[in-house]
C-alpha cells in the first residue's frame, strides 16, 4: 500500500507525458488516459480524465492509487473536517483515509475543464510534452460541462 509520505514525494518529483493528450468520446463523457513518467525515480504513473455532462475528474494514479484526484460533482464529504462540499474539490492520499480527504482548491481555474486540466498537471509537476487540442465538451449542448 501507498503512503501519504511516498504519495507526496512521487506527487513533487519532476514529471512528463510524452504523447499526445487526445479525448475519446466512450458511453456519453470524453475520457483521456495518458502513460506519466517521473523523471527523477524512473516511475510509471496513469493520468486518467472524465468529463461528464454534469461532472468532471481528473485523476493522477501511482501504483494503481490516487495520489492526486480533482473532481466536480454534486456533493463530497471530507471525513475528518465533516465539510460539505457542494462544488469543485481535490482529493488527497491519506494513510488512514486513502482518497478520501477533500478540501476546496484555489490554484484550479474552476468552469473550463480545459483550464482545469492544464492546473491540475501544472499542480502536480507533470509537463506536457505532446500536444493537448482543447475539446469543447457539451458546451453546446447545455451550457457549460
Amino acid at each position: 500500500m501507498v503512503t501519504s509520505a511516498q504519495a507526496n514525494t512521487i506527487l513533487n518529483e519532476p514529471k512528463m507525458i510524452g504523447a499526445n493528450l487526445v479525448w475519446k468520446v466512450q458511453r456519453g463523457s470524453y475520457r483521456l488516459e495518458a502513460t506519466v513518467l517521473a523523471t527523477i525515480s524512473g516511475e510509471i504513473l496513469s493520468l486518467r480524465g472524465t468529463v461528464g455532462p454534469k461532472n468532471r475528474s481528473f485523476a493522477l494514479l501511482w501504483k494503481n492509487t490516487p495520489i492526486r484526484k480533482y473532481t466536480v460533482h454534486e456533493r463530497h464529504r471530507d471525513p475528518v473536517t465533516k465539510q460539505s462540499i457542494t462544488g469543485p474539490h481535490k482529493h488527497t492520499w491519506d494513510d488512514l483515509w486513502e482518497d478520501q480527504r477533500a478540501y476546496v482548491p484555489k490554484d484550479i481555474r474552476i468552469g473550463d475543464p480545459n483550464e482545469e486540466l492544464m492546473d491540475f498537471l501544472a499542480e502536480c509537476a507533470i509537463t506536457l510534452r505532446g500536444t493537448y487540442q482543447r475539446q469543447t465538451f457539451f458546451l453546446n449542448k447545455s451550457g457549460g460541462a
